[in-house]
């Protein structure tokens, strides 16, 4: 129990505590819809190098279907494990980029509802590594209040889910069952479902990597001139 108070506590919760505090006081204005925006924008970019290789790995797996497909109707298991395996090795196919940005953005996700939930609300004191000498106005320019629930925001996130979401999934083939395309209606429903019942914070979090991915998403389109597979990870 100790040890995972200590990863709970030391390793995730109080830095995560501690970086919203200090950029909270950093960033002009003291806005804390602000300092969301700011937060989830420097976590994209360091997720950048991963994100870009998770979508060069998925349309990678994209062209290896037909070969992939193949190897999948073979009788012997480990066989098809083995070459299956020396398959992505050999075009460098990274299984892993994506799920690390996934899991990265829920972890962080997961602390940041928390410092949300309780935190700011309590006596810095015991958290903080530096002396914090004004209390914490949890409002985006006063507007409303990002560790209260909302619907609207919610609403506007999951709404930019789906236009993410469309432009990222590739068209399906002729003949495709719904059943192929369900996760560009399915997922945004979710996440609107889910997010009801979370602080703001998190709408304004996620909401913000999303338009990160859209951004992102047209500019490669604008510089290479050809349609970035693999940036729809935000909420999967």
């Amino acid at each position: 129990m100790e040890l995972l108070h200590f990863i709970w506590v030391d390793l995730l919760y109080r830095p995560v505590y501690n970086l919203v505090i200090f950029t909270y006081q950093t960033l002009p204005g003291h806005d804390m819809g602000l300092t969301i925006i700011y937060l989830a924008l420097l976590v994209r970019i360091l997720l950048l190098p991963a994100s870009l290789s998770g979508g060069a790995s998925s349309q990678k797996v994209e062209d290896l279907k037909p070969q992939l497909l193949k190897l999948s109707r073979m009788p012997e298991a480990g066989r098809r494990r083995d070459l299956t395996r020396q398959l992505l090795k050999d075009n460098r196919v990274n299984i892993y980029a994506t799920a690390f940005v996934l899991f990265a953005q829920i972890a962080f996700l997961a602390v940041l509802y928390q410092v949300f939930q309780s935190g700011l609300h309590e006596d810095p004191s015991a958290l903080a590594y530096f002396e914090v000498t004004e209390p914490i106005d949890t409002t985006f320019f006063g507007l409303f209040d990002l560790a209260a629930k909302n619907w609207w925001l919610p609403l506007i996130t999951a709404i930019m889910l789906y236009i993410q979401l469309s432009l990222t999934t590739p068209e399906p083939a002729k003949g495709a069952k719904l059943s192929d395309v369900w996760y560009v209606l399915v997922v945004p429903v979710f996440v609107f479902v889910v997010l009801l019942f979370l602080p703001s914070a998190k709408s304004l979090f996620l909401l913000t990597s999303i338009l990160f991915s859209i951004g992102l998403y047209f500019g490669a389109k604008l510089i290479f001139h050809t349609e970035p597979a693999g940036l729809s990870n935000d909420a999967e």
